[in-house]
């Protein structure tokens, strides 16, 4: 019997461990934001707040070559899809091509984070301006870059200042383990409901395409 009760309670912390997430513990989070990382963005394009409709996550990295393609060509049918409610957005922003606490991803990723959180009108609109700068030619997006977009898409000065105060480093470093522990490998990764969506991302409607094929 003591073997049956040991048996049972070691299989009991092993699924435990397997249920937890690396943001179970994160003091400060993003507002609205869930234990995979998840930012959920609004058919008005405010940041924070979940939609109804069947959940897309896309995982991105502001430093991925990737990232920047996919955007550019479906970031706007992204967008769209989420605006006439057929999909309901939830943004990822992970450090995978140069993380850790110094890294060009964790500093856009998380200039991007406060701005989701103190300023959620403005999320996707520096999403799109950063992105394209990127796109554009920039390596590597540096504070003053960040700030200047930032101002450019109306984020007030009060919220571009906090940008270096460290305010979601913790959530964003986590962020990024829990999307590697949730088999994330690369980005882009998109998954519907949690079934991953593939597609050359290069080709116009693509996106669209995708998400009507695996609704339908």
């Amino acid at each position: 019997m003591l073997l049956v009760v040991t048996i049972l309670l070691a299989s009991f912390i092993i699924w435990k461990g397997s249920q937890a997430s690396y943001l179970d513990d994160v003091e400060r989070t993003p507002h609205g934001a869930d234990t995979s990382g998840g930012i959920p963005v609004a058919a008005d394009g405010t940041a924070g707040v979940a939609g109804s409709a069947p959940r897309l996550d896309v995982y991105l990295d502001i430093q991925s070559a990737e990232s920047v393609a996919f955007w550019q060509m479906q970031g706007d049918a992204l967008q769209d899809l989420n605006a006439d409610g057929t999909i309901s957005l939830w943004v990822h922003l992970v450090g995978l091509v140069d993380g850790g606490a110094a890294g060009t991803s964790t500093r856009a990723g998380e200039a991007a984070v406060v701005v989701a959180d103190r300023s959620p009108q403005q999320f996707l609109a520096f999403l799109d301006a950063g992105l394209d700068m990127r796109a554009e030619g920039a390596d590597q997006l540096n504070d003053p870059d960040l700030e200047q977009l930032a101002l450019g898409v109306g984020v007030p000065q009060e919220v571009v200042d906090q940008f270096t105060d460290l305010l979601f480093d913790d959530w964003f470093l986590a962020a990024t383990d829990q999307a590697v522990r949730d088999g994330v490998e690369t980005t882009p990764t998109l998954r519907l409901d949690g079934a991953e969506l593939t597609a050359d991302w290069t080709v116009p409607g693509a996106l669209a395409d995708a998400v009507t094929a695996a609704l339908a």
